[in-house]
């Protein structure tokens, strides 16, 4: 009967259309040209949205929400200028808009002035590292604020270092509180690498849990986490310590559980549910920002399931793709296309 055949067809067609997604989407992470398109277009609906404000939005959900999705934005269009050989002036403008907002005084007033360094390590950890990374890249020379940006690195450092100098310890990011995933940020922006040493040597003689690893928070040195030591992990590979390889195996052995090649990271050691801001969204035991995070970790180690990983959630994410933007989960959680973004450019 005719109205069975077009329903017939609608199905077929229908069922067409949705293999095709879910082909593209697991499809993107292995191929060149899927590859770019998706970094490219999430880079458009990213910086559009934070033009309008978006970050001052996430501020409001997440305690330092500004100035990780700024670092993050601009961190994803340095690597990716330097990974594809693709250098221009509207890439640069955007990375200089996202450091002129880490910088204004609505960010600043966030953090207190009076903490040695003024601000806090974290401020001054992820924007001397994000400050090094695009001092290092070609995009560098299209920036418009140049002259700003080898100033205030400079003025970073040596507020690190004189800190340093005092007494090798742990930075605050607020008062009287530390994480050392912040001062390992701030390490892996360091040029000074006597310094670094001494102070990631005591960090680490700091943790009191049995596996070695760093600690979640110096409020309890006997807790670690799986987002925390996956951006760890990350920062001692960039570095080049020579620990890198070894920590990493640690991490992987206590925190990872693979499913044909998919790494989903539990947030706690002993698998549990417990979550707060920094874990984001936990099921199972496995934890979104640690999984997320390990993708990007991974990827710089060279470990080709990263690229799996981040193909089951590119297709997890329900990502629209279309008129030059990419965006997941209905719009409603860009914290997670911007730590896509950033793991996406190192695979």
């Amino acid at each position: 009967m005719p109205g069975e055949r077009m329903i017939f067809k609608f199905l077929k067609y229908f069922l067409a259309t949705i293999l095709l997604y879910t082909l593209i989407c697991v499809a993107t992470p292995f191929n060149k040209t899927l590859r770019v398109r998706s970094i490219k277009n999430q880079i458009h609906y990213l910086s559009a949205i934070m033009d309008k404000g978006y970050d001052d939005l996430l501020q409001h959900q997440f305690p330092e929400g500004k100035v990780f999705s700024n670092a993050l934005l601009a961190l994803s269009i340095i690597e990716y200028s330097e990974k594809y050989g693709i250098e221009n002036e509207k890439d640069a403008d955007i990375v200089d808009r996202c450091i002129q907002r880490i910088q204004s005084t609505s960010t600043l007033n966030k953090f207190d002035e009076h903490l040695n360094p003024k601000y806090g390590i974290f401020l001054n950890g992820w924007t001397n590292f994000l400050y090094s990374k695009y001092l290092e890249s070609e995009l560098f020379k299209h920036s418009s604020i140049r002259e700003k940006i080898v100033q205030h690195g400079s003025k970073i450092e040596f507020n690190i270092n004189t800190a340093l100098q005092d007494s090798i310890r742990p930075l605050e990011t607020y008062v009287d509180a530390y994480w050392p995933a912040d001062n390992f940020v701030a390490a892996a922006s360091m040029r000074d690498t006597i310094h670094r040493a001494n102070w990631l040597k005591h960090l680490q003689s700091l943790s009191r849990h049995e596996s070695h690893l760093l600690h979640h928070a110096g409020s309890n040195p006997s807790e670690i986490r799986g987002s925390s030591n996956a951006m760890i992990t990350y920062c001692l590979h960039v570095m080049g310590n020579t620990g890198a390889n070894s920590y990493n195996a640690n991490f992987k052995s206590i925190f990872i559980d693979g499913f044909l090649g998919i790494e989903l990271v539990k947030e706690n050691a002993d698998g549990s549910d417990k979550m707060d801001v920094d874990s984001g969204p936990v099921f199972l035991g496995y934890g979104a920002s640690a999984t997320i995070m390990n993708i990007k970790t991974q990827a710089e180690f060279n470990d080709f399931n990263a690229r799996y990983t981040w193909a089951s959630l590119n297709f997890i994410g329900l990502p629209v793709n279309v008129f030059k933007h990419k965006y997941y989960l209905f719009k409603k959680e860009p914290m997670f296309d911007l730590f896509m973004l950033w793991a996406g450019v190192s695979l």
